[in-house]
């Protein structure tokens, strides 16, 4: 087997599973030390596996078999609906600042990402998933103004130290957040220009945690 082949064959892996091998074999129905064997060129896949890889994935066989890719096809493949969660977008900024109003939560484009990817690159398996646009700099270096964040919308409950939604009086707003034993937030900015301050927890109410920011998609 070719190393060109494997490497192809490393394609699909991380195009239908986000590289992650076990993921892969489980959706395949293979072993894992098999799919191993494939990638590093030790294994030939037997021609029912390819049949099948086309028939569930539509995988350009001819492209894996000799690198040619077949009008109008998807070398790699295509993963199946039910292997896809779809991230809204909403039509929302949330300032890495002193805050935004929330006026327009309406849907501006929904995001697929493989369930694969998301559990063994971003370690998150809810399906309550969204993208919100930052603005502002109080975030700088980590969040930049424009940053597009993947917020998990389950993590309403803030755990050690992250950086999460946090809906105030000021509008909503991107933060560090910290809780201490009392059950008070401490609110922190990563741009030293920028104040931090306290939530205690009888003011809790009018400060809601809406999700965790778990990923950040930003044009280079």
């Amino acid at each position: 087997m070719s190393h060109a082949f494997a490497l192809r064959f490393q394609q699909i892996v991380d195009q239908l599973s986000g590289g992650n091998k076990k993921q892969f074999a489980q959706l395949t129905g293979k072993s894992v030390s098999h799919i191993y064997k494939i990638c590093r060129g030790n294994s030939r896949p037997s021609m029912s596996y390819l049949q099948e890889l086309y028939e569930q994935y539509r995988i350009d066989l001819n492209w894996l078999l000799t690198g040619e890719q077949s009008q109008g096809a998807n070398p790699a493949g295509v993963p199946q609906a039910n292997d896809l969660i779809f991230a809204p977008m909403f039509d929302v900024q949330a300032s890495a600042g002193s805050g935004a109003a929330v006026d327009m939560e309406s849907v501006e484009d929904y995001f697929a990402f493989n369930k694969a990817f998301l559990s063994s690159e971003i370690r998150v398996s809810t399906e309550q998933l969204a993208f919100i646009t930052i603005s502002g700099d109080s975030m700088y270096p980590t969040l930049h103004d424009g940053d597009r964040v993947l917020v998990d919308l389950s993590q309403n409950t803030v755990q050690g130290e992250g950086l999460y939604l946090l809906n105030g009086e000021d509008g909503l707003m991107a933060k560090r957040l910290i809780q201490n034993s009392s059950g008070d937030l401490q609110v922190l900015s990563d741009n030293p220009d920028y104040k931090n301050w306290q939530i205690n927890v009888n003011q809790r109410s009018g400060n809601e945690v809406n999700g965790k920011i778990v990923w950040c998609a930003r044009t280079v």
